[in-house]
């Protein structure tokens, strides 16, 4: 339920407008740009993702932000006949919104045993990509019997709606403002020592190498929905590809992924996530251009990609540990350095459009994957001793703090 309202406000993001805009007669590298521009925020959110450790309960900020960003999607549908500029910034405040949903994920999860944290990683991460799809899917399909203003009407209850769990969530109120000191440098001053303590740390830098690499960063699905008339793909195979059932594939490889990441080294797991990709985006570029290749390539990039975000967010609470304090700043920082290879590598593949086509998308993707993953797994090998060493000393001073 965490991962759902941040899955289908993305959704309407990658999802819905791509498909709308296409439709339109938008070039595709135009609509490569406005995603990539819109999600912009996914890497900078970390800069007020404190407000979720001081203040407010979580729930909370899972309801408030849910709310915000179904507004803002709500607007950017109603609007997304009209000027290119202005939907691209409802979009990019809608992301910025959504934001906060990852935080309060993320905080959550680090008080976890390393022993589950790959299977939760994996239900988190079905809820945001397999909710996420289907919710864009159901998007796709209001959109082409539903007029604007009813469409975001029903964007809206889809983005917001989800969030209605978040009341479920057992937390104790937290101090809000100030400390019993009533300083507020003695209620920041533990959670900067806190943030400096994760980040002056080997495991980390490690952790960022994996983070900013394009392996795993699944951006295809950020443009899928525009290519299908490239294969030739009917609109109902594009709603249920790229949305229904797209959606239920990644649920699938999330859950795979969790649970293999619970059972083998999470670096190799990383790197072999992007073998992965490369291998059905090979065969969407060098296979006919048909339905069935759509269809097929696809699907299999579905299950490749939510495998890829589970073992990512295994990984990262891995590189966090097991802590209390600063645990959203601190999961929304290394969670944002993992968003800009899906920023990068969305307008990479755009450009391997504008040049090449569908073939040029699926080759830009192919390579920067599988020439990532060669070089992650011999990083993977060199580090795993100073990863587990780095490791059980950062545990250590957790605890002890």
């Amino acid at each position: 339920m965490l991962g759902l309202p941040y899955g289908i406000s993305n959704a309407i993001i990658t999802i819905l407008t791509p498909f709308v805009l296409r439709k339109q007669g938008v070039p595709v590298d135009r609509i490569a740009e406005v995603v990539a521009i819109a999600t912009i925020p996914a890497v900078w959110f970390f800069a007020y993702a404190p407000v979720v450790d001081l203040g407010l309960r979580r729930r909370t900020w899972v309801m408030l932000s849910s709310v915000t960003a179904g507004l803002f999607c709500a607007c950017a549908t109603l609007l997304a006949g009209g000027s290119l500029t202005l939907l691209t910034v409802l979009l990019l405040l809608a992301s910025a919104a959504s934001g906060l949903l990852g935080t309060t994920s993320g905080s959550l999860l680090s008080t976890l045993l390393p022993g589950v944290r790959g299977r939760a990683s994996g239900w988190l991460n079905a809820g945001n990509l397999g909710g996420g799809a289907v919710g864009g899917g159901v998007a796709i399909w209001l959109a082409g019997v539903a007029s604007l203003p009813v469409l975001s009407l029903c964007v809206f209850l889809l983005v917001a709606g989800a969030a209605i769990a978040a009341p479920l969530i057992e937390e104790s109120p937290r101090e809000l403002g100030r400390t019993r000191s009533g300083s507020l440098a003695a209620l920041f001053g533990p959670l900067l020592r806190n943030l400096r303590a994760v980040f002056w740390s080997p495991r980390v830098l490690i952790g960022l190498v994996f983070f900013l690499s394009p392996v795993s960063s699944g951006a295809v699905a950020n443009l899928i929905s525009s290519v299908g008339p490239d294969y030739h793909a009917p609109d109902v195979e594009v709603l249920w590809i790229t949305g229904i059932a797209g959606g239920l594939l990644s649920a699938v490889g999330a859950f795979l992924g969790g649970y293999v990441s619970d059972r083998m080294n999470r670096m190799t797991a990383y790197a072999l996530c992007g073998g992965l990709c490369a291998l059905f985006a090979i065969y969407m570029g060098l296979a006919r251009p048909t339905a069935f290749t759509f269809g097929a390539g696809y699907s299999g990039y579905s299950i490749a990609t939510g495998f890829g975000y589970a073992v990512f967010t295994a990984l990262v609470l891995d590189v966090l540990g097991r802590r209390q304090r600063g645990a959203g700043t601190s999961y929304a920082l290394l969670v944002a350095s993992g968003n800009i290879p899906i920023s990068y590598m969305t307008w990479l593949d755009g450009v391997g459009y504008k040049h090449w086509g569908a073939r040029g998308l699926m080759g830009v993707d192919a390579i920067a994957n599988g020439g990532g993953a060669v070089v992650l797994l011999m990083v993977a090998w060199y580090a795993r001793r100073l990863w587990n060493r780095a490791g059980t000393k950062a545990d250590e001073g957790e605890a002890a703090a």
